[in-house]
């Protein structure tokens, strides 16, 4: 009877020492997880901080290396790929060397980049008169000629005029602030081309193009939203749609030899916008070693963290031949990227 109870003593110890050993056991294991996690978070963060870092350097980069030359002269191929240059005489050497920091430069844990962006065809809304308008919203919105027309055309020219005279089928500063949520209206030149949409009667849809993609029809880009025009398209077709829109022409051939579009040349009259793109990131080990190009291959490219800049730079006045930085978009979608970088000619079907 002796025996049998110590046993069974020694056993229920067992049994409880088990217990707590599994507990721990499993207390460790959360303890662990959630370090893991946490690392993980951690480590995300940091990359954050340092592709927001990089991209930066990108900008000051790109400021110091172009921007900021003086008496800089701007060479483009066709598909929009700029270089602010100093000196004629031997730019290809120089566009070779910048080149290096076009397709990834290495700084500590990342690399960086910059790309500028030269849009020959794009559209400057604050510049457009009620003809062209007419034609962008006919071109870009496949709108017929009528009264919704009119009535959106006439509101964004009210917008930005400077008088409080409302024209046929505008809408001045007592006509918005009747609105359920009212507005001031600007009476000024366009802070960007999103402002559009505080113009009462603008949709995202007629924007953006939404539900109607862009096409080919009769040598021009038709259709894809107003938004498609003001940003610009570099494909012969696009420059087709602006030719147009500006002037109520419509385009002859433009069909170009790709090789002949690949090569540099010097625009001799200076752009009033450009785009800079700056961008940081870490990729992924295996494909440090990988280029970075501005092309439809750049997404073979693994990335640990990727952050982009968006600039929009203007020229200066009469005596300032230089760009200025007029806009950031900081952190900027890969989308709107996109939409800079590559509006190019939409498939056929």
């Amino acid at each position: 009877m002796r025996l049998i109870r110590s046993e069974s003593k020694e056993g229920s110890a067992l049994i409880i020492v088990l217990s707590v050993a599994v507990v721990l056991a499993l207390i460790v294991a959360n303890f662990a997880a959630d370090m893991n996690a946490e690392l993980k978070a951690a480590g995300g963060n940091v990359d954050e901080a340092v592709t927001d870092q990089l991209s930066r350097s990108a900008l000051a980069l790109a400021r110091l290396a172009e921007i900021g030359r003086d008496n800089a002269q701007l060479y483009a191929n066709g598909y929009g790929d700029a270089y602010l240059i100093s000196g004629t005489e031997d730019y290809e050497n120089v566009i070779e060397e910048l080149e290096v920091y076009r397709t990834g430069y290495e700084l500590g844990r990342g690399m960086l980049a910059y790309q500028l962006v030269y849009k020959p065809s794009a559209l400057d809304a604050n510049e457009l008169d009620e003809n062209s308008w007419e034609r962008l919203f006919e071109v870009a919105c496949d709108m017929d000629d009528g009264t919704e027309r009119s009535q959106l055309v006439d509101r964004i020219l009210d917008w930005i005029d400077s008088d409080g005279t409302m024209r046929a089928n505008g809408m001045e500063e007592e006509d918005y602030q009747d609105l359920d949520t009212p507005r001031h209206v600007k009476n000024g030149d366009l802070g960007s081309d999103e402002e559009l949409l505080l113009v009462y009667g603008m949709t995202p849809e007629l924007f953006y193009g939404t539900g109607n993609p862009a096409r080919i029809e009769d040598g021009m880009i038709r259709g894809g939203g107003l938004l498609r025009f003001l940003i610009g398209d570099n494909s012969p077709e696009g420059q087709a749609s602006a030719q147009y829109i500006l002037s109520g022409t419509y385009p002859e051939d433009m069909a170009t030899d790709e090789e002949d579009e690949l090569e540099y040349e010097r625009v001799n009259a200076l752009p009033e916008r450009l785009y800079l793109i700056a961008q940081g990131f870490i990729p992924e080990e295996q494909d440090r070693e990988e280029s970075l190009t501005f092309d439809d291959d750049q997404e073979e490219i693994a990335f640990r963290s990727r952050r982009f800049l968006l600039v929009e730079l203007r020229l200066g006045g009469e005596n300032d031949a230089g760009y200025e930085l007029e806009d950031i978009v900081e952190n900027a979608s890969g989308e709107l990227v996109d939409r800079i970088l590559t509006y190019g000619v939409p498939d056929e079907e």
